[in-house]
């Protein structure tokens, strides 16, 4: 699977397409598919279609019989299949960039086998700017930096 990481600010041109950052483009191959997020989060995911197909078994075996065709369904109605020309661009259709509110920039953000597109100024607000102490809220106090017992990061 792809290792997706780090931030980058892009913007739209004047017919929609965007340039996705150099660091992601060999990980998402010259076609992806974008889906609408499935968890009210106000952005779209770029998926590699290997990790597409990944996640799309995933969800569907969550549900049998016609659970599993209306999954099939949402999620189709929910997603497109873009192409990533020569100059690393994808052209994303009007309705998508009014579901994440995209205008004239998107905040791109690898995150394991995906990347998520962003308005900035959602982002922000779902999430803090890089300028603000991401653990304020003391999300990650669960979280040591190693499996080790006793190295002073637990």
């Amino acid at each position: 699977m792809p290792e997706l990481k780090g931030s980058e600010l892009r913007k739209f041109d004047q017919v929609n397409r965007m340039s996705i950052p150099p660091k992601f483009r060999g990980e998402l191959g010259e076609t992806v598919v974008i889906m609408k997020s499935i968890h009210k989060e106000p952005c779209l995911m770029l998926f590699p279609e290997k990790a597409w197909d990944a996640f799309r078994k995933k969800a569907i075996s969550k549900y049998e019989g016609v659970m599993q065709a209306t999954a099939e369904r949402k999620l189709a109605g929910r997603s497109d299949v873009l192409a990533v020309d020569k100059s690393g661009r994808i052209s994303i259709k009007d309705s998508f960039k009014a579901y994440a509110g995209l205008d004239d920039e998107v905040f791109a953000v690898g995150i394991a086998d995906r990347v998520e597109l962003w308005n900035p100024a959602r982002w922000e607000e779902w999430y803090g700017s890089d300028d603000k102490d991401d653990d304020d809220d003391g999300f990650f106090d669960r979280v040591g930096y190693s499996d080790h017992k006793g190295d002073g990061n637990e």
